[in-house]
């Protein structure tokens, strides 16, 4: 099995935002890229129900995605927030001796390239010049209390439509991409049982490590790349007791509603662009046990749909459900045929100690019956 402690470490302490260099963030990301290049299985399975659709799929060599809104977990792929880190945050930034030093050094004209690219130089000059050369130390940090109390009274009176907007921006985005589920493993009787239509439906066998590679688009926008520079853009997914924390989103959509509340013409920040990739890469530990790989897709801008085929990619393999009927398996043998496809029945082995299946050619089979 895959080292997915080792995944986790290396994603979620990679952070690529607005200040990030080019070169940085696709040095950063190229590591993500290549722990999956040398890391992903050979055999990658997919679970199916029998039915019209899944068939033409089949016979198409078509690999067909769904949003997470139609997922059978409604809470997938929601991270949390930690309001305390962001008053936190604000009481760091507003002490006396920050203000102090951010204030002489715009007296200097040492202002850096993050603040002239945020701040029109109008405004960044309007601000310069109202800069007094000497400060009454007692009346600046009454005047910051008095101001990040109005700014926590503010916060907490909006906070109702920030928790809002901060989960449809999430929720959204998220469910304009298209993500198709694998696993490692096609001997649970779990997942059998759970997306095979209790052993009624089959499971394909793919090989994504043979045609998995580097990305051939030449993307301006590196910094804004969530599908790890590959050309199938596949992960395995991280089992935790916790949620994926957002609170650097949450901070920066206070950012912007505060902007545009007072009418502050900034450039925000984007404090991880990966933000959408690490919500959609982590879910609760009782998931564990599908030792499950998401293949997703790019952003479909144009409009919502709950399903949509995202790549053609033949399986290397077919494997039938124990439960199947006769005529169904049939129908999937002969298809497996045409397509030079192995094909497997599944069966459950009565003798082990273990509740799993195990896989028998279906020529065996075919045998048994004549």
């Amino acid at each position: 099995m895959v080292k997915r402690e080792e995944f986790e470490k290396l994603f979620y302490n990679t952070i690529v935002n607005s200040e990030t260099s080019d070169q940085d963030a696709f040095e950063k990301i190229s590591k993500i890229r290549d722990w999956i290049l040398s890391n992903i299985p050979s055999k990658l399975y997919r679970f199916r129900r029998y039915n019209e659709n899944t068939v033409n799929a089949l016979k198409e060599d078509e690999i067909w995605g769904s949003s997470i809104l139609e997922f059978n977990d409604p809470y997938e792929c929601i991270p949390f927030y930690n309001l305390e880190t962001i008053k936190n945050e604000i009481n760091n930034i507003l002490q006396l001796q920050n203000v102090f030093r951010q204030f002489k050094n715009l007296k200097k004209g040492n202002i850096s390239e993050q603040i002239r690219r945020k701040i029109p130089s109008s405004i960044l000059e309007q601000v310069i010049q109202s800069v007094p050369d000497e400060f009454d130390e007692y009346d600046v940090n009454e005047k910051l209390g008095q101001f990040k109390n109005q700014l926590m009274s503010f916060i907490y009176s909006e906070i109702d439509n920030l928790i809002q907007k901060f989960y449809m921006d999430i929720k959204g985005t998220e469910a304009l991409l298209q993500i198709a589920c694998f696993s490692e493993k096609n001997d649970s009787t779990l997942m059998w049982g759970h997306y095979a239509d209790c052993h009624r439906g089959f499971c394909l066998e793919y090989d994504f490590k043979s045609v998995l590679g580097e990305c051939k688009y030449c993307c301006k926008n590196i910094k804004g790349c969530n599908n790890f520079m590959l050309n199938f853009s596949i992960a395995p997914v991280t089992y935790s007791d916790i949620r994926f924390d957002a609170t650097a989103y949450l901070s920066s959509v206070l950012q912007n509603y505060l902007c545009k509340a007072n009418q502050i013409p900034i450039e925000l920040d984007c404090e991880d662009t990966l933000i959408i990739s690490k919500c959609l890469l982590i879910k609760s530990m009782d998931w564990s046990y599908e030792n499950e790989w998401r293949l997703f897709t790019r952003l479909y801008p144009d409009q919502y749909k709950p399903y949509r085929m995202i790549t053609h990619l033949k399986p290397k393999a077919l494997y039938i459900g124990a439960a199947m009927d006769v005529e169904k398996e049939m129908e999937l043998y002969s298809i497996c045929q045409g397509k030079n496809i192995k094909c497997y029945k599944m069966l459950q082995d009565f003798q082990g100690l273990h509740f799993t299946v195990y896989a028998v050619p279906y020529e065996q089979i075919v045998q048994l019956k004549k």
